[in-house]
């Protein structure tokens, strides 16, 4: 009789501990559950400060060209800056629509020098968002060790309480018999609304990473374009940087007649080879304190510090003629300097294009084919033929009549300059 009787409590035992394996995998299965779902919650937040910080450098990528568009559109009359006549020497400049490219200069120089960095900021710029970025990255990655640590600590204290209420399962196996059944059903529901979950945290993260490509695209494409202006703003500065050296007041002779006798037709000049100065060159003859043209000379023979010239073409050869002292000018020639010309339009006989590049050349100039930035002076001649060849376009509606007044290269016409030029 008491053998039945044992052999019919080892069944409830045995059910009890089914359900507790069953109980314990269900606790297992949720604890795991719950650490996937953290896991994305967190890559969702990691990928919100990523897209916040792209749209950050997005911000900062349309204030620099903003400030890049307010510091070059600065046009009109120049007088001089505050602070600075002593670099200007107390000369102004009042060309229309003329911009200042020592202004220009030195407001990016300033820029420069106020930021701590060389006048080429932008890769300094990027190595400092790296390093920005690389810090960051390593504070996440030190927050994501000490949450890891904190993780397993809590498992150790997880599986001591599962222990703990192991004990306790088996005081209370009928309860959990009886309540077995509602937590299957809750556990289902639960696991059924976790997948949901997942599977919308799972498309929000697609659709994250589908933005920060776009961005990271938006932000390259913008990159390349502000490389681009700032490129070509440099090649601007060193062109007029350039051509201000060539640039003097209109009242400045370039040379002036050191030795002239009343009824001689040759005479001496201060200009020599010292000065590049080229046989065949023409100026202007004003006297010391005028300004009209009282007469010409052509350079004929140079010497190391002086030179001989041929005068002809005075106004008044008996009352007023070549005086020690009186001034000389040529709008093609500056000491000691080689000028770059273009000529734009269309040429005809006698000056046609190729004569007057060679003149030019023979003058001690540099005569290119094309319009291209270091260009100091642009001669212009007449229209040029259309293409249906029925027609005359305006020299003012080309391309490189654009492009040279972007530059701001000096024009000149050539009626204006004929008297200088002798073939």
């Amino acid at each position: 009789m008491q053998n039945r009787q044992s052999g019919a409590a080892h069944v409830p035992i045995m059910f009890f501990l089914i359900l507790l394996v069953m109980f314990l995998g269900a606790l297992g299965f949720g604890y795991v559950q719950q650490t996937e779902n953290t896991k994305l919650i967190t890559e969702r937040n990691e990928a919100r400060a990523e897209r916040d910080l792209l749209r950050n450098k997005d911000l900062l990528v349309e204030h620099y060209v903003f400030d890049i568009g307010k510091v070059i559109g600065k046009f009109g009359p120049y007088e001089g800056r505050p602070g600075m006549a002593q670099i200007y020497n107390g000369a102004t400049m009042s060309y229309p629509n003329l911009m200042n490219p020592d202004e220009v200069k030195k407001v990016m120089d300033d820029g420069a020098t106020a930021a701590g960095v060389s006048t080429a900021t932008s890769l300094e710029n990027l190595l400092g968002a790296m390093v920005t970025r690389i810090n960051a990255l390593a504070d996440r990655a030190k927050q994501a060790e000490d949450a890891r640590d904190k993780a397993m600590n809590d498992q150790r204290t997880t599986d001591g309480k599962l222990a703990d209420a192991g004990r306790e399962a088996s005081r209370k196996t009928n309860e959990l018999s009886q309540n077995l059944e509602q937590t299957r059903t809750d556990f289902e529901a639960a696991k059924g609304q976790k997948d949901n979950n997942i599977n919308t945290l799972t498309e929000s993260l697609r659709s994250k990473a589908d933005e920060l490509a776009a961005a990271k695209e938006a932000a390259q494409a913008r990159e390349k374009e502000l490389q681009g202006q700032i490129a070509l703003l440099k090649t601007q500065n060193s062109a007029l940087v350039e051509r201000e050296a060539l640039r003097k007041s209109p009242d400045v002779p370039d040379g002036k007649i050191l030795v002239a006798k009343q009824g001689l037709p040759t005479a001496f000049i201060n200009l020599g080879r010292k000065d590049m100065l080229q046989p065949g060159t023409v100026f202007r003859v004003t006297s010391h304190n005028g300004t009209a043209v009282k007469g010409y000379c052509q350079v004929t023979r140079v010497e190391d510090e002086r030179a001989e010239v041929r005068l002809y073409d005075f106004v008044d050869p008996i009352g007023d003629f070549a005086r020690e002292g009186d001034r000389l000018f040529n709008d093609f020639y500056t000491p000691r300097v080689t000028r770059t010309i273009y000529l734009m339009g269309r040429f005809g006989a006698p000056y046609s294009r190729e004569q007057l590049s060679n003149l030019l050349t023979r003058l001690g100039n540099r005569v290119v084919n094309k319009m291209v930035p270091g260009v100091d002076t642009v001669i212009l001649g007449n229209d040029p033929v259309n293409e249906e060849s029925d027609g005359l376009t305006p020299v003012q509606d080309s391309e490189e009549f654009k492009l040279a007044n972007e530059l701001r290269v000096e024009f000149t016409y050539l009626p204006k300059i004929i008297d200088l030029l002798k073939l």
